[in-house]
């Protein structure tokens, strides 16, 4: 390899944009691959790139976690960082610069884009630019790449302890009362999946608090060890945190899990919410015991197993495959098809087919659902199903019960029943198909 080549790492878990990406590239400069953030990561720190071009949505370490670890302290000095993301939200585009990215570009992407794209980023700059080496930082413990979808779960043994859901929060956007919001409730997005004692809790809405007060009256005397799991951290999704009552019980303690959010750590989301701007009791006054996990692949949770995918939402946002005891229950939400919002082209299609094997044959499909398809193109881009697109997927995925949830604000019980109703005719008896609702238990 001729000595005056400039280094491109091209770091993407799709294959065949990897392999793309190399070939466009190959002739001006010389590449090397690497099929996640973490490997990008390490591979960088050895080889010292003057470029990374990088995706988004990625497993172990998302593509803002290692723009920051790059352009930080530790990192590869002077390296440029071009995104190549098929998210297509403003809010995307800004994230990925403010975490350290010098260009971003749309997938699909045509060649002249990306080799211009990257032409102008190694514009004057030759061998040897990217600076000297910095210190490297210690390294972390080597981890296997997860299996791209989660194997199946094991049959039901004869004593197996009964799976249980309940629904405690299923509305979107924000909390909401009055006439017209009775039968199917108000409170924003949490879930409770229960085996005996084991507590997993998805999403912390304003429906967490009403579960916190159960969970405080059945545990009353004994200590209660759970698991919550945060899809994303925009307010419909974390605003009940504060209120969980057995947060406030020192013999209790809880792990949350979620990923590395796009402009720092989990732990420090959940602080910047509770400080003294927002709410009077910093985290650091909460009595339970807190352990903030940031996924890299699938967990242990209590003897459940927990996977998660990334899904099409303004931010960082993933969804969550747990298998317990024979069954496997699946929660996306939020979630824009990328055909929808990107075009029906074949990267698109490919990514949707990600998420439909990712809830292949579950028991239960928990899938966010807000709009109607009339409603739809005046919330393009917003980083929402629709019902349709719900209903078509969990056909495509073989799921047992399809929960639509994350209702709009303005949809009224009567709305919603009549939209079921056609979500059933859609179905074609291919699977159970019901609207969650606060309060609903649904066993397994």
């Amino acid at each position: 390899m001729p000595e005056n080549k400039l280094k491109v790492l091209v770091v993407d878990d799709d294959l065949i944009l990897r392999e793309l990406a190399t070939d466009l590239l190959s002739d001006l400069y010389e590449v090397q691959q690497a099929e996640d953030g973490q490997v990008a990561l390490e591979k960088a720190l050895d080889w010292r790139p003057d470029l990374v071009v990088t995706d988004l949505m990625m497993p172990r370490m998302h593509g803002y976690e290692l723009c920051e670890r790059l352009k930080g302290p530790g990192g590869v000095p002077g390296v440029k960082v071009l995104v190549a993301s098929s998210k297509l939200f403003p809010a995307d585009i800004a994230q990925a610069k403010k975490a350290g990215a010098d260009a971003y570009i749309t997938k699909p992407y045509n060649v002249a884009d990306l080799q211009a794209k990257v032409a102008d980023l190694l514009a004057g700059r030759g061998p040897g630019a990217a600076g000297e080496a910095a210190p490297v930082p210690e390294a972390q413990p080597a981890e296997a790449a997860p299996a791209p979808f989660p194997s199946a779960p094991a049959a039901a043994s004869e004593d197996a302890l009964p799976v249980h859901v309940r629904f405690w929060g299923t509305r979107g956007s924000i909390p909401m009362s009055g006439p017209g919001m009775e039968r199917h409730g108000g409170n924003t997005a949490c879930v409770e999946v229960r085996a005996g004692d084991l507590v997993i809790v998805l999403d912390c809405g304003t429906g967490l608090r009403g579960l916190g007060l159960a969970l405080a009256k059945e545990f009353k005397g004994r200590p209660l060890a759970g698991h919550i799991f945060v899809g994303h951290t925009h307010w419909d999704h974390i605003q009940g945190f504060p209120f969980f009552v057995p947060l406030y019980n020192p013999a209790n303690s809880f792990s949350i899990y979620s990923v590395h959010g796009a402009h720092g750590s989990l732990s420090n989301v959940f602080r910047g919410t509770m400080s003294e701007d927002y709410f009077p009791v910093p985290l650091s006054g909460l009595a339970a015991k807190l352990d903030f996990v940031e996924m890299s692949g699938p967990v242990s949770a209590g003897g459940a197993r927990v996977s998660f995918a990334h899904l099409n939402h303004p931010g960082v946002c993933i969804g969550f495959r747990i298998e317990v005891r024979g069954r496997v229950v699946c929660y996306l939400s939020d979630h824009e098809n990328f055909y929808k919002l990107a075009g029906d082209n074949e990267l698109a299609r490919r990514q949707d087919g990600e998420i439909t094997e990712f809830v292949r044959g579950c028991d239960l499909l928990i899938r966010e659902a807000q709009y109607t398809e009339e409603e739809y193109p005046s919330h393009k881009g917003w980083g929402h199903s629709t019902l349709d697109d719900a209903v078509r997927d969990a056909a495509a995925s073989g799921v047992k019960r399809l929960a639509i949830t994350h209702h709009d604000p303005d949809h009224t019980d009567d709305f919603l029943d009549a939209q079921l109703e056609r979500c059933r005719a859609l179905s074609g008896g291919k699977f159970h198909c019901f609207a969650a609702k606060d309060g609903l238990r649904v066993d397994l």
